[in-house]
């Protein structure tokens, strides 16, 4: 499965320039859109390279799901003849919830101008925020019948937010020029796609499980999604209640978690699910993180009775960011990872258990070591448990904003597919 990933690979590089060439959609017939993703394997961050511009131009946006609006580098070597900005109180100004206005240009910004909306930036990884200008220009992705891309579909006036060079140089990956927002915000991507072309207001996110492989993120479509050899992912999805917080993030309800079908004491399971989620607890979801994040006491839980159903295997000495590891000689190797038991999420909603299998709890920290691959965040995030890329890797997630449901699935291996099984190669 590796080499053919890897063969999809070396055909979707071959066939980049024809990608430029395809015809394109009408917005009037405009199908569901599709956007390949990958994590890069120096920071592990989610990236993907969006076509934007006039002439058109591929760009590398780091992918969030908590960040409100899309933001790019205007500041260098952005040339577009489609390129404009809203006056302040327009339309535009007021879709995107800024009433903030630039009356003066003292050429304090780097690209000043007067009488243009501010919008409050941030670099999600850096933390370092700033004040941009709100931004039009042209966006174009694939079109897709949820099994093969189809022509490109061209949206005109693309709502973003300008951002000042140094704020892409602050530990983000080596070429990346802005972020890719997909929180629950008027301006986030999959809105203003959804509002640009009468989609339905879903998008549906595979993560790939290797950083040489492209996942996908399919706008607009409830499925099907077909992955090679034709799996269609989205007949098997669970469905869970899907709660937004003040700051526009995703929360599920967790009820309780098990291991190897026992529940575990001393979990503090008011924790794991509240209905304020600006006060603390719940469980989000953070493309930022490599591995789930949890709060120390939940943990220390987790992590103790996960010990004590291997009390028969011996430990190793703990490899940071981990708490538990052992020797990988001693587990089985499965079609869902290595042999451990299973950590079992029971969501809120009918029969909605999402299984953790070793694929996605054990993570080979060296050469031989195995590590349960869960992070102790002590205090440190506002939720209880944040859901990290590792936990994500072929698990499709299909977030429906109209019904306020997250559909998620078992691992893909399990169904004899993956993540990077999406047919990027058009016929066009």
């Amino acid at each position: 499965m590796a080499e053919f990933a890897f063969f999809l690979f070396i055909l979707l590089s071959l066939s980049f320039n024809t990608f430029f060439s395809q015809a394109y959609c009408s917005l009037s017939d405009t199908k569901p859109v599709v956007l390949p993703i990958r994590q890069d394997a120096a920071t592990k961050l989610l990236v993907a390279n969006i076509l934007v511009r006039t002439p058109l131009k591929p760009v590398s946006f780091v992918v969030d799901l908590n960040t409100r609006h899309v933001w790019a580098n205007c500041e260098t070597n952005y040339d577009s003849s489609t390129f404009s900005q809203p006056k302040c109180d327009s339309v535009q100004c007021k879709i995107a919830g800024t009433s903030y206005c630039f009356t003066s240009c003292q050429g304090a910004r780097p690209f000043c101008h007067t009488d243009t909306c501010g919008y409050l930036l941030e670099n999600p990884v850096s933390h370092q925020s700033t004040i941009g200008e709100l931004a039009q220009d042209v966006i174009a992705l694939s079109s897709t019948d949820g099994k093969n891309p189809g022509p490109l579909v061209r949206i005109p006036d693309y709502l973003f937010t300008c951002a000042p060079s140094d704020l892409v140089e602050l530990r983000l990956p080596k070429g990346v020029q802005g972020v890719a927002g997909l929180a629950h915000a008027p301006i986030a991507l999959q809105n203003v796609l959804a509002s640009k072309l009468g989609l339905k207001r879903i998008f549906t996110m595979c993560i790939p499980s290797s950083t040489s492989a492209d996942g996908v993120i399919i706008f607009g479509s409830d499925g099907p999604y077909s992955f090679f050899p034709g799996i269609a992912v989205s007949k098997s999805l669970k469905y869970t209640p899907l709660t937004i917080s003040p700051f526009d993030e995703y929360y599920i309800n967790v009820k309780s978690i098990k291991i190897n079908e026992k529940p575990i004491p001393g979990l503090n399971t008011t924790l794991l699910s509240v209905k304020d989620t600006g006060s603390g607890g719940g469980t989000t979801f953070n493309t930022l993180l490599p591995y789930t994040i949890l709060e120390g006491s939940t943990f220390k839980a987790i992590t103790s009775y996960f010990a004590k159903q291997l009390s028969k295997i011996p430990k190793v000495k703990p490899i940071a960011p981990f708490g538990l590891c052992y020797e990988s000689k001693h587990f089985s190797s499965t079609r869902l990872g290595p042999g451990v038991p299973s950590i079992d999420i029971e969501l809120e909603g009918k029969d909605t258990i999402w299984s953790i299998f070793g694929l996605n709890s054990m993570v080979e920290a060296q050469s031989g070591v195995l590590c349960l691959a869960f992070v102790n965040g002590g205090i440190e995030y506002r939720a209880n448990i944040n859901i990290g890329l590792y936990q994500m890797h072929d698990i499709p997630l299909k977030f429906d904003l109209d019904k306020s449901v997250l559909g998620f699935g078992g691992p893909l291996s399990g169904q004899g597919t993956h993540c990077s099984n999406f047919n990027f190669i058009s016929d066009v």
